[in-house]
């Protein structure tokens, strides 16, 4: 912009052109490259022109829209695997994306999106099997293969976790922050009588009883061959405990028995605590 001399201001555009170099390198930057300039009114017929034959480009913020949208919903845990192939789209298509991602934390917002859209995809397949109510152990034991992240804890390879004791297969055997064992006993969703009623309370039905015991005989065994277990794999046993995941309030019948599954399991598990 330059000032005239009757003190009227004029708009002036000037555009520099070079050269492509022969060996399609880029341009030939020396100085002496064409120029041409237009003015004023010339300048809106040029952007009328290029707005014609090529179509007006958006403003960058509204390119860079998607893009943060996405990585919003990523942040938030909305996300899920199918946007986060639209995080790929619009990676590729937003001009300032290498901005964007930096304000945003681009590392961290894409391991957290790939971990949250993977676990959610199990939590959705688990969910489904859950409500299946002919789903068996094995298959919930399938879903959790790889997913040990649900009980927390750190996974044991499976060539130790099965050369625990002679006589015990695990479902889901975890260690737990301070090096103690803790085991995961997977039982079936569907269990109608998962609470029954007992004069003028709920308690627990036998399937439940029947799970615990079976988990208390774990840890006894785990506790008479501790020494061996320490030397063998170097994990202990002495503080071992137990988590028994059994039954689903949607597959008890009596809608008064549903309605009272999680405060008897609250009870149950109070007094399981105390025991210990």
């Amino acid at each position: 912009m330059t000032l005239e001399p009757d003190g009227s201001e004029k708009l002036i555009l000037i555009v520099d052109s070079w050269t492509p170099r022969p060996d399609g390198s880029g341009f030939d930057l020396r100085p002496g490259a064409s120029q041409w300039a237009c003015e004023n009114d010339a300048i809106g017929e040029l952007h009328r022109f290029l707005a014609a034959r090529f179509g007006t480009p958006e403003p960058r913020a509204e390119q860079d829209a998607p893009l943060a949208e996405v990585i919003r919903k990523v942040q938030s845990g909305e996300a899920d695997a199918g946007q986060l192939a639209q995080l790929a789209e619009a990676l590729a298509d937003a001009p300032n994306a290498a901005a964007v991602l930096a304000e945003h934390g681009a590392l961290q917002v894409l391991l957290d999106g790939i971990q949250t859209a993977k676990q959610r995809d199990v939590i959705a397949t688990l969910a489904e099997v859950v409500r299946n109510p002919d789903a068996k152990e094995n298959e919930f034991q399938r879903i959790l293969d790889e997913s040990w992240w649900m009980f927390g804890g750190k996974y044991i390879e499976k060539a130790k976790r099965r050369s625990l004791t002679v006589l015990t297969q695990l479902d889901v055997p975890l260690i737990r922050a301070d090096g103690a064992l803790h085991v995961v006993e997977l039982k079936r969703a569907c269990i109608p009588d998962l609470v029954v009623k007992h004069r003028e309370f709920f308690v627990v039905g036998p399937e439940v009883n029947k799970a615990v015991g079976q988990t208390l005989n774990y840890l006894r065994e785990f506790d008479e061959q501790r020494d061996v277990i320490k030397n063998r794999l170097g994990i202990e046993c002495r503080r071992a405990f137990a988590t028994v995941v059994v039954g689903h309030p949607e597959h008890v019948p009596d809608a008064a028995a549903r309605a009272q599954v999680a405060d008897t399991l609250r009870t149950y598990n109070a007094h399981s605590r105390a025991s210990r």
